[in-house]
């Protein structure tokens, strides 16, 4: 036991002797390790602090060239804001003196526009625009541009104007579009007169300044007008006479709008042709009075200068002479009272018709009166339908109440008078027969 723990402990020393060697070797070598590692990190260190250095030494002379550029910097701002203010202050004076001298400009060219609106109200509704159509664009642009007006723009307008002055005494022929009678559009040979007449085919044309185009009347003149209108239209030289519209177009379209006597009488409706026919009646029954009382006067002078014998029975003193033949027996009482019934039927015969015609001049402005009634009635319907806002919608009561009483009163007028007319002849004629009554009875009684 003893020797085997000998043999342990010996065994230890010698371990332990080994193992120190083996550690100090290791420190020496750990020990040159860390030499050689510090060296390094103090290699490592100065060639970092000299970097340091070199770029702390080149930053510093960059902030001192960038404070030198800001320097310079701060020295043209300094310039250029002195440069601003003097110029802000050169801007206010140079704007006030503008203002002041633009016063008087703006006026001129508040009156250039006001010039070009005028002139495109002269322009625009004339029958010339059918040839120059771009007068119009540019006078309407002008007229409500906000920008301030060009020589160029100035001078259109007195091209306009020349224009018009200038086609306003000439007679021109164009081929523009053309609204026909039957609503069709068509290009013809369109002669102008000036800014009055223009016609196409012997028909006279009205200008439409919305479509810019011209449109044949609906109702044409008397004519002899459209026969002149031809004859200009075939026409290539010398004078000829047209009529010309002062109106530039306006008395034409009146024309156009204003009834034609058929028209008038459609207006007065039911009434109205009543009216008419009774006055048709009138006249029928004047004219036959008018040929039966002459031909009884010319029958009785003729009578009159025949004797007896020859006499015939075709008129009133040849049956006045019967009667009187045929009452030679009896006494003076009896034959005057066949005369005065002879003399009755003979005015009767020569007054017939004569109180008709008085009727119907009496009856005829009374239907007038009716038809003003009736007319007043539809226009009060109307008022109270539609209020009083548009008067086309009174207009045919209105209408219709003044055709009536015109065409009552036209023909009780004539009729009145030509019943005077009428009764002071067949007076006449009464008269002229009861002379020769007269003398008849005369004559008996003497024989």
């Amino acid at each position: 036991m003893t020797a085997r723990i000998g043999t342990l402990l010996l065994a230890a020393v010698i371990c332990s002797l080994i193992m120190g060697r083996a550690a100090a070797n290791e420190i020496d070598a750990l020990v040159e390790q860390v030499r050689r590692e510090t060296a390094q990190e103090l290699r490592h260190g100065k060639e970092r602090q000299e970097r340091f250095l070199a770029a702390q030494q080149q930053q510093e002379a960059m902030l001192q060239q960038v404070r030198k550029e800001r320097q310079q910097l701060n020295r043209e701002a300094d310039q250029l804001r002195a440069s601003y203010e003097a110029n802000e202050k050169d801007i206010v004076a140079k704007r006030k003196a503008l203002s002041e001298a633009s016063a008087e400009l703006g006026d001129l060219f508040a009156i250039v526009r006001q010039a070009a609106l005028a002139a495109n109200n002269v322009v625009e509704p004339s029958m010339v625009s059918a040839q120059y159509p771009e007068r119009t664009a540019s006078l309407t642009r002008l007229g409500k541009s906000e920008r301030t007006p060009s020589l160029e723009d100035i001078r259109s307008i007195w091209l306009a104007t020349l224009t018009e002055v200038s086609e306003s005494g000439k007679v021109v022929r164009i081929d523009v579009p053309v609204i026909t009678g039957q609503g069709d559009e068509r290009t013809l040979s369109v002669v102008r007169v000036g800014v009055h007449t223009a016609t196409a085919n012997g028909r006279f044309l009205r200008y439409l300044p919305d479509a810019r185009k011209f449109v044949e009347l609906r109702r044409q003149p008397a004519s002899r007008f459209r026969s002149m209108a031809a004859e200009l239209q075939d026409a290539s030289d010398g004078m000829h006479a047209v009529p010309l519209d002062p109106s530039k177009g306006a008395i034409l379209a009146l024309l156009v709008q204003t009834p034609d006597l058929r028209e008038q009488v459609a207006q007065g409706g039911v009434i109205g042709y009543i009216i008419l026919l009774l006055g048709a009646i009138g006249l029928i029954i004047v004219g036959e009075r008018f040929v039966a009382l002459g031909i009884a006067r010319r029958r009785i002078g003729r009578a009159a200068n025949d004797d007896d014998e020859k006499a015939g029975d075709d008129n009133a003193l040849a049956r006045l002479r019967k009667v009187v033949a045929g009452q030679v027996r009896q006494g003076a009482d009896a034959l005057g009272v066949q005369l005065d019934e002879q003399m009755a039927l003979e005015s009767g015969r020569l007054q017939r018709g004569l109180a008709t015609i008085a009727v119907l001049a009496a009856v005829s402005p009374l239907l007038g009166l009716l038809g003003t009634v009736t007319g007043m009635i539809q226009t009060f319907q109307s008022i109270t339908l539609f209020g009083t806002g548009d008067p086309k919608l009174m207009s045919g009561g209105i209408s219709e109440a003044l055709i009536t009483t015109q065409l009552g009163l036209s023909v009780a007028i004539p009729l009145v008078l030509l019943h005077s007319v009428l009764t002071g002849r067949a007076n006449a004629v009464i008269d002229t027969l009861g002379k020769h009554a007269s003398e008849l009875y005369a004559r008996h009684v003497a024989g």
